[in-house]
């Protein structure tokens, strides 16, 4: 997080910074992703962890519910032929995700994001009312 002026000229000025850099949107994935193979691996009884090519398509579709999420409630995975069960039988994923339980999965990683920016506020000596824009990056 950086606060900054920015002048009329389009000059600026550095006036806080502070972070996590341990701390990014992988960490919001790997929870989707978590909630989808144990979805999965409870009603299936199938594990898919050490299935490189299933997880590469649970990563992509952990990618994408999540920003679908900031626009709806819910969000349906679905995953055809996701892996084969023992008897040969392909097996789709399908898992519900919805905004509350994402918030739920993602709690803690939200709350470690208000200490930067709080200290942020409080080293560039501003209040939050003369806070005038927000960018995210990232």
């Amino acid at each position: 997080m950086t606060i900054m002026e920015i002048g009329s000229e389009g000059s600026y000025q550095v006036l806080s910074t502070s972070g996590d850099t341990h701390l990014g949107g992988a960490d919001w994935d790997a929870r989707i992703i978590n909630f989808i193979i144990d979805e999965f691996k409870s009603k299936e009884e199938i594990e898919l962890k050490g299935n490189a090519m299933a997880m590469q398509r649970i990563k992509d579709e952990a990618e994408n519910a999540k920003k679908q999420l900031s626009s709806t409630e819910r969000v349906d995975i679905t995953i055809p032929f996701i892996t084969t069960a023992e008897d040969g039988t392909p097996r789709n994923l399908d898992v519900t995700l919805t905004k509350a339980k994402f918030e739920e999965l993602t709690k803690d990683l939200f709350e470690r994001t208000k200490k930067p920016v709080l200290e942020a506020l409080k080293d560039s000596k501003l209040s939050k009312s003369e806070i005038n824009d927000i960018i995210l990056v990232g």
